[in-house]
Parts: structure tokens; C-alpha cells; sequence
């Protein structure tokens, strides 16, 4: 990890081969590449004066504020160890982004192409096993070799302001300490532009682009465009033609500016023991609004700012760390075989929740009455996928059977995701709730959706009507009534006028509709169908 960050950063900022009057730079650049076993440990922050509302991610925010800890364990170019932690947690914790009460930390292992995670929360690790081969692992790595070889060798650019502050003491996490030379490069946001410019003027230049990348990415980053037929080296050259046409002058007085800079501590045998970078990319206010979000009174600039701080030792020496024992990871193979296994990466874990998302879920066969085209065939099927309807004997639904109050506030509660609340009923036909529904009802009494009747019950197994159901319902969401909507069912004088206001509010959210000959038929017994159409829609509204 430390050693892919250094070089994706030094390349993509286009520093390597850039450095002739600081050669010590560039040698050690290129000795970095041979590295194969190392240990390191490295910090990165992100800042933004960025104002942001939502909650959630102003504890992210926080969190990459105080900064993300990565130490590392490379015994080779197959077998690495890392551990993912956080500075400050504390903003993250309790909630609903780490709710586990263990500080958040991951433990990942590399092993040829396979991976192996485990969080703070998790009892084993999660296995990725790939059918890449070792072999074609290195041929990789040797083709990314050869690559950054080949930019180093190739750009002409020259840095102008790389100084050297001369040799100074590193201490290193592992308790060591190294004498090394200070050599400091910064760069604005011109030089950054001219430095870009001629990195992918060469590269575009070079014969075998297309199959180095190919080489590396495979696949994965295609090296020609399907539609246009257009190479990498073509977008590269397209891409120099615009950058030719910023005028860095401008940007900066409407705003725009980019401000680098890098220090690296240098030893004796030429390794980076330590780097420090610091990006900022500063940038008018209006670019808010014209992305939609309203621009702060008094904000003319924000700013993202991007830090790392890495530390290295034992380069090109001998690295051990205690891989995981096989009764300790849980494949993705294993998973899809026996799904009940994801319980043991647990549900406060992200790597559970990611887990659960890949274990395979049986799918259950369509019921054998409710036809592919039936107009609620999709709600009833996912209502059955949310275990909030089931059928009868024989894989039936009976979608036109009348629904009796106690199914319906079974379905209701599981719908509208309540929690279950106890309460004593003290209706007078209470005895008469059946087993099964006895918790919902309670649930449904308690949060104030079902009220009885005058006469002191429930009529817990006396089919619902349709105007019952939707009082009901309505209730459940807590909207506000529309009391000024007027309907225009055929049949609407025929509505109670204690349902009135709720088929009102239902009809204008959209959770009921009138039949094809607009009657809103109120008193008639709702229909299984009709039940799993409204609350689907009510679900939907929910979400």
C-alpha cells in the first residue's frame, strides 16, 4: 500500500524525470521501484471547507479530518499485510455508520490474488479467492516496472523549485532512526499544468502504450474505445490539446489555484524513509451553486486539501506476520454454499452487511395463481421477498380473497416497519385475537393506528373494508390529512365521513386509486391483491 500510493502520487504528479537538479530524488525514485518486501506505515487526512448538511457525512468528514492510519507488512510482491485504522473513531461510533461499540480497524491480508478482510466487528475473515494465477500476478508487477522506468527515462521536464534543506534524523515507527537528506519540491498551479502537459505529451508519444497498459489493467481500463475505435494514445494527445488551451492566469483570478508540495527524507542507500505531501485545489464558491448546492453567504472560496504522511523500513529485507488460519476465513465460496455463515461476520460489521449482499438468496418460485401479467403480481412478490405476506397449501396466493383485520394489521405493522410494543388490550373480544396476530395488534394499539370500535372491541377476525384500510394506513404514516383535496370517485358520497380525510390523503400520495370505472367501492371487503397493491405503495413511499 505505502509503496502503491508513492508511486501512483509521484506519477500522477508527474514528478519522476522531472528532477535533474535534484538527482538524489530520481535515483531514489528508481530504487524504489525494485522494492519488494518493506514495512511501513502511513497517515492520510482530507479537509474541505466544503459546508455540508447532512449528518452522516459530516462525521465522515471528521473522521478524514483527524486521519486515516495505514501500516503495512510487505514480504513480497505476493504476500503483503495491512491494518486500516482511524486517529479519532469517535464520530463514527454509535452510529449508524459504525454501530459497533469496538473502535473501527481493518485487518486485510494479501496472498497471491486472493484477499482476506476482517473488521473490529467481524469473529473470522472474508476470503476473495481469484483464479489469477501467481505468475501472472508478477508479470504485472514487472509490467508496471517497466512502465515507470519508461516515464522516468522519457520526461524532459525540469522542476523549478526543488531544494535541498540539507541531512537531518528520521525516527522510524519501529524504533530505528536514520540519517537522511531533506529535498523539498513545491509547485503552483502553472508549473503543475506545464509539468502534466509534458508527461502526456511523451507518453502519447510512446510506441507501446497500448499494450504496456493492457499488459497491467487488462481488461479492466479498456485501451480503445468501442464505439470511436479511439486509442489511449488518442485521448492522451486530445487531452494535451486542451491542457495547451488553459490559461492558468485566468483560472487563478476567477479563483481557481492548486498549490503542491513535497518533502521526502532521503538515506544513505538512497530509500525514501520518509514523505510528506500536501495538495490543496482551491476553487470559486459559485461552483456550488451550479451544482446544485446553495452557496454559503460570505464563502468566495473553498478548498480540498489532501495530506500523506508515510514512513518506511526494512526495505529489501526480511518481513514475517502470522497469516489467518483457514478455520478463521469464511470464502465467498463457502458462502454461496451454506448462506447462513454470514452470521459470523455480524450485522453491526460492514464487511457482514457486504457479505450478506453477496450470500446467494434462494429465490422462490412465482405462486401458482397469480399469473406474470395479474396487476399486482410485482407488489405481491415483494411483499412475499420481505417476509411481510405468505401464501397457502399448494403455493397459492388467492389474491381476490377477502382479508379479515387481524391479517391485515399483521401485514400493516410489518409493512410500516414498527417495532414491537407490548400492551394490554383491554377490548372487550380480546380473547378472540388469534395467537399469530396477538404481538401486532398490541403493536398497532400502542402506536395509535387502530382504535376499535365504539362498543369496546376490535373485531379482530371480521373481514376489513376498503375504506377501513386505508384510515388505518394513513394513520400508520403519520401524514398530514388533506382535508382540502377534493375527491371525485363516483362513488364518494358513499364514504363514511369518519374515512373521508384519510381516502383524501390517500389519494393524493398516491397509495390508492379508484377501479377502471373510477368507484372507490368503500365498503366492500378489501381483496388480498388490493392489500399487497397499497401497501407496496405505502412501502415505496416509506423508503
Amino acid at each position: 500500500m505505502r509503496k502503491t500510493v508513492f508511486i501512483i502520487l509521484s506519477a500522477l504528479l508527474l514528478l519522476t524525470g522531472c528532477v535533474s537538479n535534484a538527482p538524489i530524488f530520481t535515483e531514489a525514485f528508481k530504487k524504489g521501484i525494485d522494492v519488494t518486501s518493506f514495512e511501513s506505515k502511513s497517515t492520510v487526512t482530507i479537509d474541505t471547507n466544503v459546508p455540508v448538511q447532512d449528518d452522516e457525512l459530516k462525521r465522515v468528514l471528521q473522521v478524514l479530518k483527524s486521519g486515516v492510519i495505514i501500516a503495512q507488512q510487505q514480504k513480497d510482491l505476493q504476500n503483503a499485510h495491512m491494518e486500516i485504522s482511524l486517529q479519532d473513531p469517535t464520530p463514527i461510533m454509535g452510529t449508524e455508520l459504525w454501530p459497533s461499540a469496538k473502535k473501527p480497524a481493518l485487518d486485510v491480508y494479501i496472498q497471491g490474488s486472493d484477499l482476506y478482510v476482517k473488521s473490529t466487528a467481524d469473529n473470522k475473515f472474508l476470503g476473495i479467492e481469484n483464479e489469477t494465477s501467481e505468475q501472472s500476478q508478477a508479470e504485472v508487477t514487472a509490467q508496471m516496472k517497466k512502465f515507470m522506468e519508461e516515464i522516468v527515462k522519457q520526461n524532459p521536464f525540469t522542476l523549478r523549485h526543488v531544494d535541498i534543506l540539507g541531512e537531518e534524523t528520521v525516527t522510524l515507527p519501529n524504533g530505528s532512526s536514520e540519517t537522511a537528506t531533506h529535498v523539498r519540491i513545491t509547485m503552483e498551479f502553472k508549473e503543475m499544468v506545464d509539468v502534466l502537459i509534458s508527461t502526456l505529451e511523451n507518453l502519447s508519444k510512446s510506441p507501446d502504450l497500448d499494450n504496456q497498459l493492457k499488459s497491467i489493467f487488462g481488461e479492466i481500463i479498456p485501451t480503445e474505445d468501442l464505439e470511436t475505435g479511439t486509442s489511449v494514445k488518442d485521448e492522451l494527445s486530445n487531452l494535451v490539446k486542451e491542457l495547451k488551451a488553459v490559461n492558468a492566469e485566468e483560472l487563478k483570478a476567477a479563483g481557481w489555484d492548486v498549490d503542491f508540495s513535497l518533502d521526502t527524507w532521503i538515506n544513505s542507500d538512497k530509500e525514501f524513509d520518509q514523505t510528506d505531501a500536501v495538495i490543496t485545489v482551491h476553487a470559486p464558491a459559485s461552483v456550488l451553486s451550479e451544482a446544485g448546492v446553495a452557496e454559503p453567504q460570505g464563502l468566495k472560496t473553498i478548498y480540498f486539501t489532501l495530506k500523506l504522511h508515510s514512513q518506511s523500513w526494512n526495505q529489501n529485507q526480511s518481513v514475517t506476520y502470522t497469516v489467518p488460519p483457514a478455520d478463521q476465513v469464511i470464502t465467498v465460496q463457502q458462502l454461496e454454499k451454506d448462506p447462513e455463515l454470514v452470521t459470523e461476520f455480524g450485522e453491526e460489521s460492514l464487511i457482514g452487511r457486504f457479505a450478506a449482499a453477496m450470500a446467494p438468496v434462494e429465490e422462490q418460485p412465482p405462486f401458482a395463481d397469480v399469473s406474470e401479467d395479474h396487476w399486482a403480481n410485482g407488489p405481491i412478490m415483494v411483499l412475499r421477498d420481505s417476509g411481510i405476506v405468505n401464501g397457502y397449501a399448494n403455493n397459492e396466493f388467492k389474491p381476490n380473497q377477502s382479508i379479515t383485520r387481524s391479517e391485515f394489521i399483521t401485514m400493516t405493522v410489518k409493512a410500516l416497519g414498527l417495532e414491537p410494543e407490548k400492551k394490554n388490550l383491554t377490548f372487550t373480544d380480546k380473547n378472540q385475537i388469534p395467537a399469530w396476530s396477538e404481538e401486532y395488534w398490541q403493536t398497532a394499539v400502542q402506536a395509535g393506528i387502530i382504535n376499535g370500535y365504539e362498543d369496546g372491541t376490535l373485531k379482530p377476525n371480521q373481514k376489513i373494508s376498503r375504506a377501513e384500510m386505508i384510515a388505518i394506513l394513513i394513520r400508520g404514516l403519520d401524514e398530514p390529512l388533506q382535508n382540502g383535496y377534493k375527491l371525485n370517485y363516483k362513488d364518494t358520497k358513499e364514504i363514511p365521513a369518519w374515512a373521508i380525510p384519510y381516502v383524501k390523503t390517500a389519494t393524493v400520495n398516491g397509495i390508492v386509486q379508484g377501479s377502471s370505472d373510477n368507484r372507490f367501492a368503500p365498503h366492500k371487503n378489501a381483496s388480498r391483491a388490493e392489500v399487497a397493491m397499497v401497501l407496496f405503495n405505502v412501502m415505496i413511499g416509506v423508503e
